[in-house]
This record gives C-alpha cells, structure tokens and sequence, in this order.
C-alpha cells in the first residue's frame, strides 16, 4: 500500500482538534473520511491524540503562586544559610587540623622521654620492691599502659573530629 497526501487531511485534523469532529462538522468532511484511507486513519490517531491531551489536562495539579512563592522564599532561606555556614565550616577543619597537628607534636616531643621515665621507674621500683620479678612486671605493665593511654587519647580526640566531618552538611 503507497501512501499518498490527501488535500483534505489537513480539514479532518481541524476538525478533531476543534472538538467538531464527527457531529458538528460537515457531513460531505466526514463521507470522504470514510472513503479515504490516508483521511480515516488521520482522524482515528487525531481523535486518540486529542483525548490524551484532554486527559492529561484534567490530571495536571499546578500549585498556587503562593506555595510557590513559599517554596521559593524557603529555598532561598536554606541556602543562604549554607553559604553564611560555610566559612564556620572551613574554619573548624581548621581547628580540627591544628589539633591532631598539636597532639602528633606533642606526642612527637614526649615519645623520646618515655624510655627514661620507665628506666627511673624501675630504679625507684627496684629500691622499694624486694623482688626484680615484681619490678620488671611493673615496668612492663606501665609501659603498655602508656600505650594504650596514647592510643586512647589519640582514638578520643580523632573519633569526634571524625564523625564530625563524616555527618556534616558540607
């Protein structure tokens, strides 16, 4: 089957858009419909197509302009908020740096001394303990108690920061 342009195509689909179609148009319109194939199908899809829009009308819900507006105005709140927060935010990162900075360098500094502290313990220890077993035993158990005093302060001063980070905005 070829198709070909009709020249009263164009009348049919003016027809069904304008709602006349086929009862309110003119009936010699509507006879070469029925005779045309190009024409028929034409007001077939046109008919389909103009009820769709027809429905799809009926289902949009549009706000009012002061919901709208609202909406707007409170977006507009939000993110200006963030941007005012933003330098705050930058700045306890900052703070943030300079603390577990502060606390490595601390650490860096007293690391060295450990060794001698523990060895003045066991001295005084080994004076007022009478057995060198219960002394070195000490020793030992300060000495991983120290360990994990750093390792606890260090978890303890990481973890909010951490968290902080992790559960912000930004």
């Amino acid at each position: 089957m070829t198709a070909y342009d009709c020249p009263r195509e164009q009348d049919v689909v003016n027809a069904v858009l304008g709602g006349r179609w086929p009862d309110r148009c003119d009936e010699s319109l509507v006879a070469h419909a029925a005779s045309c194939v190009t024409c028929r199908e034409v007001a077939q899809v046109s008919v389909l197509l103009h009820e769709d829009v027809d429905h799809a009308r009926i289902d949009v819900i549009v706000p009012a302009a002061g919901q709208i507006w609202w909406r707007a105005a409170v977006r507009a709140r939000l993110e200006s908020t963030h941007a005012a927060a933003r330098p705050m935010t930058w700045m306890h990162a900052i703070t943030g740096a300079i603390v577990v900075g502060m606390f490595l360098a601390g650490l860096t500094a007293v690391w060295p001394m450990v060794p001698g502290v523990l060895n003045m313990i066991r001295a005084v220890s080994s004076e007022l303990l009478p057995s060198p077993e219960v002394t070195s035993a000490l020793a030992g158990g300060l000495a991983m108690s120290a360990g994990v005093g750093i390792i606890a302060a260090a978890v303890l001063i990481v973890t909010p920061l951490a968290l902080y980070f992790a559960l912000s905005d930004d």
